[in-house]
């Protein structure tokens, strides 16, 4: 493996035991598909029959990164407006964002713009961030074009990926691509921690040094 590259790796064992832990929000309109987005890739099962998400929800699952332990979990906030202030607490920690909109829906993929503005207001200076157009596998009701996707992704200078949680078209792809970017920051903090001692190292959380800051000492 060349010094660049990057090895996911899902773990099954339970009596695997993880390190560290990555933190990723889906953020992005109410009926888009994020909650599909999520459950396809942690437990690759998909509902049709999808309730709207009440606040907050988040599910998990453990792999190694380049042979370390992680522990990713993927938290799903609700698009409605009226969960705005519930929502907002739960940018704090996350490493990674994903924004999805619907390439059926016109008004989502103009609200990404509403949502870029949220991530970088409250969200880390670090965070990454993914734009993904979901449900390209309904070809006839297709409203927003993968050129625009590309355009608006370029602007704010971040990946873009067309996927499909029904048939899981680049959902794997669009979580680990992101992944990656989110290792490759946090690698150079992991080689520190792993040079420390051991003591205490479990299910550690690596945070930027304003987000300590933040908390204050008591």
């Amino acid at each position: 493996m060349s010094k660049d590259e990057i090895k996911i790796e899902e773990v099954t064992s339970s009596e695997f035991k993880e390190d560290y832990k990555l933190k990723v929000v889906v953020v992005g309109d109410s009926g888009v598909g994020k909650t599909n987005l999520i459950k396809r890739f942690i437990s690759n099962t998909f509902s049709a029959n999808t309730k709207a998400t009440v606040g907050v929800e988040f599910l998990y699952k453990s792999y190694k990164i380049n042979e370390q332990a992680f522990k990713v979990e993927i938290w799903d906030t609700a698009g409605q407006e009226r969960y705005k202030s519930i929502t907002a607490a739960y940018y704090k920690g996350a490493k990674g964002a994903l924004v999805v909109y619907d390439t059926t829906q016109k008004s989502s993929f103009e609200n990404v713009d509403k949502w870029m503005t949220e991530i970088k207001e409250r969200g880390s200076p670090d965070i990454k961030i993914m734009l993904v157009g979901n449900k390209i596998d309904l070809v006839d009701e297709r409203e927003v074009k993968r050129e625009e996707g590309l355009s608006k992704a370029k602007n704010y200078e971040i990946p873009m990926m067309e996927a499909s949680a029904l048939d899981s078209t680049n959902v794997k792809e669009a979580f680990f691509d992101l992944l990656k970017e989110m290792y490759k920051d946090l690698s150079k903090k992991i080689d520190i921690v792993e040079n420390q001692s051991d003591k205490g190292r479990e299910g550690i959380q690596l945070e930027t040094t304003e987000e300590k800051t933040k908390k204050g000492c008591c």
